[in-house]
């Protein structure tokens, strides 16, 4: 069982840990999150950032940050039972697409225990124990460790899936929910290194998710 020490962190191997943090975040039923980025640079649609509800098994609804032939935009994002919707800043209504056409993999597949971020937890190589950490007044206990780039292109982007991608785990000392995730790797360009930061709260809210309608 995840240890609490006297200080209010728990202890024990980070592999037993990232086990726990998975087994929580596949309880939960819904989240919201908030998506930010650094260094990024590259060709074609580029993702920024953005923000959203996730609900399992493959529903998600939000705003993403994209940057298109330089121009920065934000899109209206739907999907759910399989369908990917955007709609543009200059649309009144949404479209059906693929999310590959802007830089990224359908994020409902968020919550998806084997294919999304917690499966991405027991993917870990070389884990260790980093020194807690702080977040809106929250104690984290963090875990460092790379993931094959193949798994996070899947979930996110990659211009070089064959190379891996340093990650730290944020893991919340109160709720051992995971809070934040940190990727840096190849998403834009093989030869430049992009950051992207992943906040996750307001696990279990009540959140509902449908296709958009018709015209």
């Amino acid at each position: 069982m995840l240890a609490v020490a006297g200080c209010g962190s728990p202890s024990g191997n980070p592999s037993t840990l990232l086990a726990q943090t998975k087994a929580k975040l596949d309880a939960a039923q819904s989240l919201h999150f908030l998506l930010t980025s650094a260094d990024v640079r590259g060709n074609g649609p580029l993702v920024t950032g953005g923000s959203g509800d996730a609900h399992r098994p493959d529903g998600f609804s939000g705003r993403l940050s994209v940057k298109v032939s330089g121009f920065a935009v934000s899109i209206d994002v739907v999907s759910a039972g399989g369908a990917f919707y955007v709609k543009l800043p200059t649309d009144t209504e949404f479209e059906r697409t693929d999310a590959s056409a802007y830089g990224f993999g359908d994020p409902a597949m968020l919550l998806d225990p084997r294919r999304g971020l917690s499966g991405l937890l027991l993917q870990c190589r070389s884990a260790t124990l980093a020194d807690d950490d702080r977040y809106s007044g929250e104690q984290l206990r963090e875990v460092r460790c790379t993931l094959p780039g193949r798994s996070v292109a899947s979930l996110l982007t990659s211009a070089d899936p064959g190379q891996d991608v340093a990650a730290t785990f944020g893991i919340s000392t109160a709720s051992g929910q995971l809070r934040r995730v940190v990727l840096t790797g190849p998403f834009f360009d093989k030869a430049k290194r992009s950051t992207f930061t992943l906040v996750l709260d307001k696990y279990g809210e009540n959140v509902s998710i449908t296709p958009p309608a018709g015209p």
